[in-house]
């Protein structure tokens, strides 16, 4: 029908490399070991994928006191502390590191040597996976503070004229919001230095939301409560001005109004099967046709890490 609404799709969308990288290293490690398989925490944020796993036997661990001595164990695509990896191997447990690549470049970045009397400002979520593994590579004795968006800049300590001070971020944050972190460190700490920080899978997944914006007013983000970049997409859709959602799938669709255009994307741990099936529902609902709205193409690749014999 010619009055029907358009369906505009962002890409990229839904699962980055390294969530690619940690799912088929599940699935290798189902092949390889024998039964069962233990994760630490959720190999990523979404309910789909993880509950799809524990049908298939995979079990999750909230602590290593829960995996038996000498069992297979995962660790998850945002990655552990230093601590973790040493308890794991004092109880012989065959581990295999599905940290994301770049995950593992920020903890390189946090654990190198600090220069002495260095400050280190972690930007991120203090309590989610992915920041606490960086803080377990911190070196003893390292000054290390956490802070998650520029209004808490004011309340960090005063330090001494020249101490150098260096600047990390959580992968999966607004990209906008971490440069206004580093503007107001700068501007307090000239001589701030900065490392690793947002990476290409969240800057590119969030440039084209904004482009979806301008063109919806209505934007549904597929992704699980839990999922960090789920969550920032959706902020940064309301903050350009759309009505947002984030949806689990597409068994959560809000009430919609057919007559206006609707876009949609994914946070990096969806998987493409959840897209295809919330399209398919919207328009079944009266939507017509759908349209790439392309901010980046993406060929980003990583290899599997070794796996247990």
């Amino acid at each position: 029908m010619d009055n029907q609404r358009k369906i505009f799709i962002a890409r990229p969308h839904g699962m980055c490399a390294g969530v690619r990288r940690a799912l088929d290293t599940v699935e290798a490690v189902l092949k390889s070991a024998p039964a069962p398989v233990y994760v630490l925490h959720e190999i990523v944020h979404n309910n789909f994928i993880v509950n799809r796993l524990k049908e298939r036997g995979v079990i999750f661990a909230e602590t290593l006191a829960e995996v038996p001595e000498g069992a297979v164990l995962l660790f998850s695509a945002h990655g552990v502390s230093a601590a973790v990896e040493e308890e794991a191997r004092r109880r012989s447990l065959r581990t295999v590191d599905a940290t994301c690549p770049l995950v593992k470049s920020l903890q390189s970045a946090a654990s190198k040597s600090f220069r002495p009397g260095e400050v280190l400002i972690l930007i991120g979520h203090r309590g989610h996976p992915e920041v606490e593994g960086v803080l377990g590579r911190v070196p003893a004795g390292g000054t290390v503070h956490v802070i998650s968006g520029a209004a808490e800049v004011p309340g960090l300590p005063e330090l001494p004229a020249g101490t150098p001070v260096r600047a990390l971020s959580q992968t999966t944050l607004n990209l906008e919001a971490v440069d206004e972190v580093l503007a107001a460190l700068r501007n307090r700490w000239p001589q701030l230095e900065s490392g690793p920080g947002v990476c290409y899978a969240t800057t590119n997944r969030q440039k084209a939301v904004r482009q979806l914006a301008a063109r919806c007013r209505t934007i549904l983000i597929i992704g699980s409560p839990r999922s960090s970049n789920s969550n920032r997409l959706r902020e940064i859709a309301e903050q350009a001005g759309a009505r947002a959602f984030l949806i689990d799938g597409p068994q959560e669709l809000p009430p919609l109004d057919p007559s206006q255009d609707i876009g949609v994307s994914a946070g990096a741990s969806a998987p493409e099967e959840l897209v295809e099936a919330t399209v398919e529902r919207l328009r079944r609902l009266g939507y017509g046709a759908s349209e790439p709205v392309e901010a980046a193409v993406e060929t980003v690749a990583f290899r599997l890490p070794a796996l247990p014999c």
